[in-house]
Formats: structure tokens, sequence, C-alpha cells
């Protein structure tokens, strides 16, 4: 990242209609007051997701229990938890729609690739391969 604020139209070309997904989950995070550390267990629980062909997926699961319940702990007893019923649930709560956004993503990244117009990054390419079923 270097810092350049583009406008929404400069990135429709690219990101096609993801770019409204984007921008209204943003927006409702940004009402959401949600903080730093709050916001970092969030993106941790989108990062450590159950995979097919995983060799410890009870490990993964041990993690996501530990990273909840730190989250928890945050919401209870920082940033005034008790006068924000609800909050946990409606954090947990953005984790499918995070997870949607993530798809979409994937599905414009293949789009872009099928259509050469963008190469992805290799990492990316990847990450087709291991999860095509063939």
């Amino acid at each position: 990242c270097n810092g350049v604020v583009l406008h929404r139209l400069q990135c429709v070309r690219g990101f096609g209609e993801w770019i409204d997904s984007i921008v209204e989950f943003s927006s409702n995070l940004q009402n959401m007051n949600i903080d730093i550390s709050a916001f970092s267990c969030i993106a941790a629980l989108a990062m450590v997701t159950e995979r097919h062909g995983l060799k410890e997926p009870k490990r993964v699961e041990e993690l996501q229990n530990k990273i909840v319940n730190c989250l928890k702990d945050h919401v209870t007893f920082n940033n005034g938890g008790l006068n924000r019923p609800n909050y946990l649930s409606k954090l947990l709560g953005k984790l499918p729609e995070l997870r949607t956004l993530c798809t979409q993503g994937l599905q414009r990244i293949f789009y872009l690739k099928l259509e050469d117009l963008v190469p992805p990054p290799a990492i990316i390419d990847k990450l087709f391969l291991d999860t095509l079923p063939f």
C-alpha cells in the first residue's frame, strides 16, 4: 500500500460490482465503532478457517475458540461492553459477510484471469489450484 486514495469509480474496472459490497461492508463496520483489538480478532477469525484437507483440523478449531474467547473478553471488559447489548453477536455476525466478500473477490480474480485482463499474483494462482476439485 502506498497511501494513494482512489475514487470508487476508479476501482470499478478492476473490482466490478464487488466494490459496492466492499464499501457497504466497510461502512457497516465503521458504524459499529469497532476498535483495533476487536477488528484484529475478526481478521484473525477470517483467516483461521477450517479448510478441506487440513492435517490437524482440531488445532484450527482450538485456535478459533481462543480467538473468540479473546474477543469475548475484550468486548465484555473494555469499551463499555455492558452498554452495548449483543455487540459480540453482531461482530461475529460479520464473519459470514466477510467470507462472502472473500468468495466474491476470488470469483472476480478468476474472471480477470480467464479474460486475461490482469495476471493474478502467484499466491492466488496456488489458491485456485488447491481448491479445484480436479
